[in-house]
């Protein structure tokens, strides 16, 4: 008896799998990224954009002086208005900053699609 696997099905559901990552999945990290972004004047928000490159995939580019200190969960000190955003020099709106709470999204969002195709 042998085994035979119908590679037509596996070559469909990976090229979904291609064009989910191409299309969908960029524009929901971006907005996953955005809302990991704390918000203090919102310039964060609207400077953060996502460029695509054919052979590399897709950049979200946070284009603005203090990017690394709040990827890094912190918060630039002083805070532009109030008080109370900060406990120990770290974000309380996203203290884990913004990057690997969205590389976890990432890997759940791919890991989900798997699952439903």
């Amino acid at each position: 008896m042998a085994l035979k696997i119908n590679d037509k099905v596996y070559k469909r559901k990976i090229k979904k799998l291609e064009r989910f990552v191409a299309n969908r999945l960029p524009k929901e990290t971006l907005k996953e990224y955005k809302d990991n972004t704390p918000i203090d004047g919102g310039n964060a928000r609207r400077k953060t954009k996502i460029t695509k490159k054919r052979r590399t995939g897709f950049t979200i580019l946070a284009n603005y002086v203090y990017s690394g200190v709040i990827d890094q969960g912190k918060y630039p000190n002083p805070p532009k208005a109030g008080t109370g955003k900060t406990r120990g020099g770290y974000s309380t709106q996203s203290p884990k900053g913004m990057g690997k709470p969205t590389l976890e999204f990432i890997q759940k969002a791919i890991a989900k699609y798997i699952r439903s195709i």
